[in-house]
């Protein structure tokens, strides 16, 4: 492992990674940790705004765990492994100053062309942590090619093939992107730094999870030209421009046939107005029923996002994802007539508690997470030069237009 932390944690033990199943969207690698927590590689801006981040707005993040270094280890067959060396330290002791040019290699954006910090691995015989009863069962190979075991119930299929896996597309994905760059930059006994982050999707059994890049602008202060054409071109092309908001990922749990559906960025950004509609209802559709159940639910948590959203002068969350999560094997509602009777008999106390989180009395079966801060900016942030005034306008469009849809699918099946 590496040497600072050997000379420093002799007793620290190695953590074998593996690919996270229920990533839909975004374009680096998520590993799981533990069965509480994620990692990704660390992009400096990102890690400044989870340290640094109003209070307030922690309700609507995952919570940051800090920061590990993480290894891809090759054995005699080729097949390649993620070992991740945890650091025993405060996670503030780890913050990554503006000057400090310590990203990781395996990092996108601006902060992936900086300078960066790599470590010696000089014992590789470091005890290592595996994992057991794993459902996962993946396995890559220097060539680029995979294994992948059928020894799982979580299995997926997409909307263009019949093809079924035993993991999310897009994370299968993610993971060969992965070795096809440490292959690329000759990478093996250095290691990259990863930030922990919380797990938000442990707490279902089967997650539903839709990923929405939010806003009407997603480049970043500090994009290069040829990079702001390109994001102001894919705005155009899509409903960001006009709603503020497009899908960048999804995934559904069919009760019917105990399978995922799962869409990808590629069809987030061909959707119209009316397609965007869609594919929120089909978001909540679970191969039998609309799940009318946690609309009110997510319907509240939007609301009181915005609030907070508002309230942040300067912020600027530019190229950030709004993750929404439920469970796909909680039972709905079983008619729209028992729901509007539901309505009636709580009207007052939903006018009462509309601005209070629900997830004491709903049990948080609706989960509502910011994500992705590698281009966010706010007034005196980061040494940023560039400022802005007032709220996320773009941000709080998209918003609103997400607040309007799912009012109109608990109107419409509500009046059916």
């Amino acid at each position: 492992m590496p040497e600072h932390l050997m000379e420093s944690h002799p007793s620290v033990q190695a953590v074998q990674l593996e690919p996270f199943q229920h990533q839909v969207g975004g374009h680096t690698v998520v590993l799981h940790y533990d069965e509480t927590t994620l990692c990704k590689p660390l992009v400096k801006r990102e890690q400044h705004f989870y340290v640094t981040q109003p209070e307030e707005l922690k309700e609507f993040t995952a919570e940051y765990r800090g920061v590990i270094d993480v290894q891809l280890q090759e054995d005699n067959n080729g097949y390649i492994t993620l070992i991740g060396y945890p650091h025993h330290i405060d996670s503030n002791d780890t913050l990554l100053k503006p000057d400090s040019g310590s990203s990781s290699p395996l990092s996108s954006g601006s902060d992936s062309e900086a300078t960066t910090t790599q470590y010696h691995i000089a014992h590789k015989n470091t005890p290592i942590k595996h994992k057991t009863g794993s459902s996962t069962g993946i396995r890559f190979l220097r060539s680029g090619s995979l294994e992948v075991s059928t020894q799982t119930d979580k299995v997926f299929s997409t909307a263009d093939s019949s093809k079924k896996g035993s993991l999310n597309p897009w994370s299968l994905r993610c993971h060969k992107m992965l070795l096809k760059k440490w292959r690329n930059q000759g990478q093996s006994s250095d290691t990259s730094k990863f930030i922990l982050l919380e797990n938000v999707a442990a707490r279902f059994k089967r997650p539903c999870i839709l990923d929405l890049k939010m806003g009407t602008r997603q480049h970043g202060d500090d994009a290069s030209e040829n990079k702001k054409k390109l994001q102001m071109e894919k705005c155009k092309q899509s409903t960001s421009s006009t709603l503020g908001v497009r899908v960048c990922g999804m995934q559904v749990y069919q009760v019917d046939s105990e399978t995922y559906t799962s869409r990808d960025k590629y069809h987030g950004r061909s959707l119209s107005e009316e397609g965007f509609s869609q594919t929120i209802r089909q978001f909540l559709h679970d191969g039998r029923n609309i799940r009318l159940d946690i609309i009110k639910t997510i319907l509240e948590k939007l609301k009181k996002l915005h609030h907070l959203v508002e309230k942040q002068d300067s912020f600027r969350f530019y190229s950030s994802s709004l993750l929404i999560m439920y469970d796909g094997i909680e039972g709905g509602m079983d008619s729209a007539e028992t729901l509007s009777q539901q309505n009636m008999r709580n009207s007052d106390e939903v006018l009462h508690n509309e601005s209070l989180d629900n997830d004491d009395n709903d049990k948080g079966r609706v989960v509502v997470r910011m994500i992705d801060f590698a281009h966010t900016t706010h007034r005196g942030f980061y040494g940023d030069k560039t400022t802005h005034d007032g709220p996320d306008r773009g941000y709080l469009l998209g918003l609103e237009n997400l607040i309007k849809v799912f009012r109109q699918l608990q109107d419409e099946y509500t009046a059916s």
